[in-house]
């Protein structure tokens, strides 16, 4: 029966998981929901059940779903935790392979235009649900300051969470489609600056803060401006260290 299906991949998702574990099972649920294996519409079973199964804790299930509903992969309610329509994320992926094919300098000018006005619609739009969700992201950045891969994890799932907080879903689709891209060559290009320089991580922990405090103040014009201050240090920093 349907209610079994998640069930059939347990050797896939239990599978060396890592250190990361919630990362590892972000990546492989996100899997199985793009390959249609999990599809649009399906209840994933209680979380007692996959904790269970997968022999995880409960905590590190959720980190997991909070970043696959973050991402749009799947809508958690009080009523269950359902996969979403992948059909904007199917659709855009010619617009994806030329996000991952463009230079590191091009990305960078692409995500100054985008996130400043993205920034600025969440402050106008954003729900309590939304600001919560920004504010976990924000939390957990703090919280992992000193482990550039989830620090820069959480940094991604910021943006993205400010992005879903537009509620424009061409935006959001834009976001999704750049998501990895940005993220692989931020990675690679600022684990260097982060690891040498701690006071990277404190500025851009800082700016981040400002961001969502505009978004709760419903103050656009400061979302706008600091989230273009934001990418903008980025960029220097990926530039010259």
């Amino acid at each position: 029966m349907e209610k079994n299906i998640l069930m059939e991949y347990t050797d896939f998702l239990k599978d060396d998981l890592g250190k990361n574990i919630s990362q590892t099972l972000f990546h492989r649920i996100k899997e199985l929901i793009i390959t249609g294996k999990l599809p649009a519409g399906y209840m994933m079973p209680n979380e007692n059940i996959v904790s269970e199964m997968l022999g995880i804790g409960r905590s590190t299930l959720r980190e997991a779903y909070t970043a696959l509903a973050v991402f749009g992969f799947i809508k958690r309610s009080r009523a269950g935790t359902y996969v979403n329509k992948i059909d904007n994320i199917v659709n855009i992926a010619p617009f994806s392979i030329t996000v991952e094919n463009s230079d590191l300098s091009d990305l960078l000018e692409f995500r100054y235009m985008l996130e400043a006005e993205t920034a600025s619609y969440a402050a106008k739009r954003a729900t309590a649900e939304d600001i919560e969700e920004i504010t976990h992201c924000y939390e957990k950045m703090i919280a992992y300051k000193h482990d550039v891969n989830l620090f820069v994890d959480y940094d991604a799932m910021f943006h993205m969470a400010v992005s879903n907080a537009t509620h424009n879903k061409l935006l959001i689709s834009t976001m999704i489609a750049a998501k990895e891209s940005f993220e692989r060559c931020i990675r690679l290009a600022m684990r260097e600056s982060l690891t040498q320089n701690p006071r990277v991580i404190d500025v851009t922990i800082e700016l981040h803060g400002k961001i969502l405090e505009a978004i709760k103040n419903k103050d656009y014009q400061t979302a706008y401006s600091t989230m273009r201050e934001h990418i903008s240090y980025v960029n220097l920093t990926v530039k010259y260290g």
